[in-house]
Protein backbone atom coordinates (compact mmCIF):
# COMPACT_ATOMS: atom_id res chain seq x y z
CA UNK A 1 0.00 0.00 0.00
CA UNK A 2 2.35 2.28 0.75
CA UNK A 3 4.80 1.48 -2.28
CA UNK A 4 1.45 2.55 -4.46
CA UNK A 5 0.89 6.14 -2.62
CA UNK A 6 4.32 6.49 -2.90
CA UNK A 7 4.62 6.02 -6.64
CA UNK A 8 1.73 8.03 -7.13
CA UNK A 9 3.38 10.79 -5.49
CA UNK A 10 6.16 10.59 -7.76
CA UNK A 11 3.72 10.66 -10.56
CA UNK A 12 1.96 13.69 -10.14
CA UNK A 13 5.08 15.36 -9.11
CA UNK A 14 6.15 14.63 -12.42
CA UNK A 15 3.45 15.69 -13.78
CA UNK A 16 2.91 18.58 -12.23
CA UNK A 17 6.70 19.50 -12.97
CA UNK A 18 6.23 18.30 -17.04
CA UNK A 19 2.90 20.95 -17.33
CA UNK A 20 4.90 23.74 -15.47
CA UNK A 21 7.57 23.48 -17.74
CA UNK A 22 5.41 23.56 -20.69
CA UNK A 23 3.67 26.55 -19.35
CA UNK A 24 7.26 28.53 -19.05
CA UNK A 25 8.16 27.42 -22.65
CA UNK A 26 5.26 28.66 -23.60
CA UNK A 27 5.43 32.09 -22.18
CA UNK A 28 8.52 33.17 -23.52
CA UNK A 29 7.67 31.22 -26.70
CA UNK A 30 4.83 33.57 -27.17
CA UNK A 31 5.12 36.73 -25.02
CA UNK A 32 8.46 37.17 -25.70
CA UNK A 33 8.29 40.57 -26.78
CA UNK A 34 5.92 41.49 -24.39
CA UNK A 35 7.64 40.70 -21.60
CA UNK A 36 10.63 42.81 -23.37
CA UNK A 37 7.91 46.52 -23.29
CA UNK A 38 7.04 45.21 -19.61
CA UNK A 39 10.40 45.39 -18.72
CA UNK A 40 11.59 48.15 -20.94
CA UNK A 41 8.02 50.04 -19.36
CA UNK A 42 9.88 49.51 -15.53
CA UNK A 43 13.36 50.03 -16.53
CA UNK A 44 12.09 54.11 -17.63
CA UNK A 45 10.23 54.46 -14.96
CA UNK A 46 13.26 53.69 -12.52
CA UNK A 47 15.73 55.25 -14.93
CA UNK A 48 16.18 58.52 -12.90
CA UNK A 49 17.05 56.60 -10.03
CA UNK A 50 21.05 56.15 -11.39
CA UNK A 51 23.06 59.25 -11.23
CA UNK A 52 24.58 60.63 -14.30
CA UNK A 53 28.00 61.61 -15.00
CA UNK A 54 29.57 64.97 -14.72
CA UNK A 55 31.93 66.10 -18.40
CA UNK A 56 34.61 63.69 -18.86
CA UNK A 57 37.94 65.59 -20.44
CA UNK A 58 40.55 63.94 -22.44
CA UNK A 59 44.21 64.37 -22.60
CA UNK A 60 44.83 63.76 -26.32
CA UNK A 61 48.80 63.37 -25.74
CA UNK A 62 48.51 60.83 -23.13
CA UNK A 63 45.62 59.54 -24.48
CA UNK A 64 44.38 58.82 -20.98
CA UNK A 65 40.87 60.08 -19.25
CA UNK A 66 41.71 62.99 -16.99
CA UNK A 67 38.67 62.74 -14.83
CA UNK A 68 37.13 59.21 -14.90
CA UNK A 69 33.15 58.82 -14.62
CA UNK A 70 31.81 57.72 -11.28
CA UNK A 71 30.70 53.88 -11.35
CA UNK A 72 27.38 53.59 -12.09
CA UNK A 73 27.31 56.77 -14.09
CA UNK A 74 26.74 57.12 -17.93
CA UNK A 75 29.44 58.85 -20.00
CA UNK A 76 28.79 57.88 -23.50
CA UNK A 77 26.12 56.44 -25.89
CA UNK A 78 26.32 53.40 -28.06
CA UNK A 79 24.77 53.91 -31.24
CA UNK A 80 24.41 51.07 -34.74
CA UNK A 81 22.07 52.50 -37.18
CA UNK A 82 22.17 49.07 -38.89
CA UNK A 83 20.65 47.47 -36.23
CA UNK A 84 18.86 50.81 -34.87
CA UNK A 85 20.63 51.46 -31.63
CA UNK A 86 21.19 54.21 -29.51
CA UNK A 87 21.87 53.01 -25.73
CA UNK A 88 23.56 54.69 -22.66
CA UNK A 89 26.51 53.11 -21.43
CA UNK A 90 27.07 53.07 -17.76
CA UNK A 91 30.30 52.92 -16.44
CA UNK A 92 30.08 49.13 -14.70
CA UNK A 93 28.37 45.96 -15.68
CA UNK A 94 26.39 44.94 -12.43
CA UNK A 95 22.65 44.00 -13.24
CA UNK A 96 21.64 47.11 -11.45
CA UNK A 97 22.99 48.70 -14.34
CA UNK A 98 22.40 46.09 -16.84
CA UNK A 99 18.68 46.78 -16.45
CA UNK A 100 18.92 50.41 -17.97
CA UNK A 101 21.41 50.27 -20.79
CA UNK A 102 24.76 48.92 -22.04
CA UNK A 103 27.38 48.02 -19.42
CA UNK A 104 31.07 49.04 -19.74
CA UNK A 105 33.38 46.46 -17.82
CA UNK A 106 35.39 48.64 -15.04
CA UNK A 107 38.42 46.05 -15.77
CA UNK A 108 38.55 47.57 -19.73
CA UNK A 109 39.41 50.99 -21.00
CA UNK A 110 37.54 53.43 -22.35
CA UNK A 111 37.60 55.06 -26.03
CA UNK A 112 40.42 56.68 -27.25
CA UNK A 113 43.14 55.19 -24.56
CA UNK A 114 44.01 52.54 -27.03
CA UNK A 115 42.86 49.55 -25.06
CA UNK A 116 40.37 46.97 -25.34
CA UNK A 117 37.00 48.17 -24.43
CA UNK A 118 34.38 45.56 -23.35
CA UNK A 119 30.58 46.13 -23.45
CA UNK A 120 27.87 44.57 -22.24
CA UNK A 121 24.08 43.94 -22.55
CA UNK A 122 21.06 41.87 -21.66
CA UNK A 123 19.93 39.85 -24.97
CA UNK A 124 16.40 41.59 -25.20
CA UNK A 125 14.66 43.63 -27.99
CA UNK A 126 15.49 46.75 -26.06
CA UNK A 127 19.43 45.81 -25.98
CA UNK A 128 21.53 43.44 -27.64
CA UNK A 129 19.08 41.19 -29.36
CA UNK A 130 19.99 42.13 -32.80
CA UNK A 131 24.15 41.74 -32.17
CA UNK A 132 24.14 38.67 -34.22
CA UNK A 133 22.91 40.65 -37.00
CA UNK A 134 26.27 42.45 -37.36
CA UNK A 135 28.85 41.82 -39.76
CA UNK A 136 32.40 42.46 -40.70
CA UNK A 137 32.68 46.05 -42.07
CA UNK A 138 29.60 47.93 -40.15
CA UNK A 139 29.94 50.90 -38.29
CA UNK A 140 29.90 50.89 -34.65
CA UNK A 141 29.90 54.64 -32.92
CA UNK A 142 30.44 55.27 -29.21
CA UNK A 143 29.51 59.17 -28.48
CA UNK A 144 30.97 60.17 -25.47
CA UNK A 145 31.41 63.34 -23.34
CA UNK A 146 34.75 64.05 -24.28
CA UNK A 147 34.53 63.20 -28.42
CA UNK A 148 32.87 60.67 -30.84
CA UNK A 149 34.84 56.87 -31.53
CA UNK A 150 33.99 54.70 -34.48
CA UNK A 151 34.75 51.47 -34.61
CA UNK A 152 34.47 48.64 -37.83
CA UNK A 153 33.07 45.38 -37.24
CA UNK A 154 36.01 42.59 -37.50
CA UNK A 155 34.33 39.11 -36.26
CA UNK A 156 32.11 37.70 -34.44
CA UNK A 157 32.06 34.56 -31.91
CA UNK A 158 30.21 32.01 -30.02
CA UNK A 159 32.28 31.32 -26.46
CA UNK A 160 31.56 29.90 -23.08
CA UNK A 161 31.18 32.14 -20.51
CA UNK A 162 34.64 30.52 -18.98
CA UNK A 163 36.90 31.55 -22.30
CA UNK A 164 38.45 34.38 -20.34
CA UNK A 165 40.60 34.67 -23.66
CA UNK A 166 37.86 35.63 -25.49
CA UNK A 167 37.86 38.66 -23.37
CA UNK A 168 41.42 39.47 -22.90
CA UNK A 169 42.16 42.75 -22.26
CA UNK A 170 44.95 44.51 -23.83
CA UNK A 171 46.63 48.11 -24.30
CA UNK A 172 48.47 47.85 -27.62
CA UNK A 173 45.56 48.26 -29.89
CA UNK A 174 41.97 50.25 -29.45
CA UNK A 175 39.63 47.22 -29.62
CA UNK A 176 35.90 46.98 -28.76
CA UNK A 177 34.65 44.09 -27.63
CA UNK A 178 30.63 43.84 -27.39
CA UNK A 179 28.72 40.41 -25.67
CA UNK A 180 25.38 38.94 -24.61
CA UNK A 181 24.40 35.95 -23.47
CA UNK A 182 23.54 32.83 -26.30
CA UNK A 183 21.49 31.64 -27.38
CA UNK A 184 20.25 35.20 -28.11
CA UNK A 185 16.34 33.79 -28.01
CA UNK A 186 14.96 34.22 -24.90
CA UNK A 187 12.53 31.30 -25.05
CA UNK A 188 16.05 29.26 -24.02
CA UNK A 189 14.59 28.67 -20.48
CA UNK A 190 17.45 27.78 -17.89
CA UNK A 191 20.84 30.11 -17.37
CA UNK A 192 23.29 30.23 -20.45
CA UNK A 193 26.70 29.21 -20.24
CA UNK A 194 27.60 30.62 -23.68
CA UNK A 195 27.90 34.45 -24.98
CA UNK A 196 27.63 35.72 -27.89
CA UNK A 197 30.86 38.53 -28.87
CA UNK A 198 31.58 40.84 -31.71
CA UNK A 199 34.58 42.27 -31.88
CA UNK A 200 35.69 45.34 -33.60
CA UNK A 201 38.53 48.41 -34.14
CA UNK A 202 38.94 51.55 -34.03
CA UNK A 203 38.56 53.68 -37.31
CA UNK A 204 41.57 53.22 -39.47
CA UNK A 205 43.60 50.54 -37.27
CA UNK A 206 43.26 46.95 -38.38
CA UNK A 207 43.00 43.42 -36.58
CA UNK A 208 46.25 41.50 -35.52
Amino acid sequence: MKRKMFSKIISNIAISFFFTAIFVLLFYYILDDKVDKVISLVNMTSVHLVEKTVETEYNFESKKLKNYPKFGTVYASLKIDKIDMDLPIYHGDTMKYLRYGVGHYAGSYFPGENGTIVLAAHNTSKFFKRIDELESGDKIVIETTYGTFTYIVDSSSIVKETDLDAFKITHDQEKLIMYTCYPINRSVVGRKTKRYVVYAYKEGDTSE
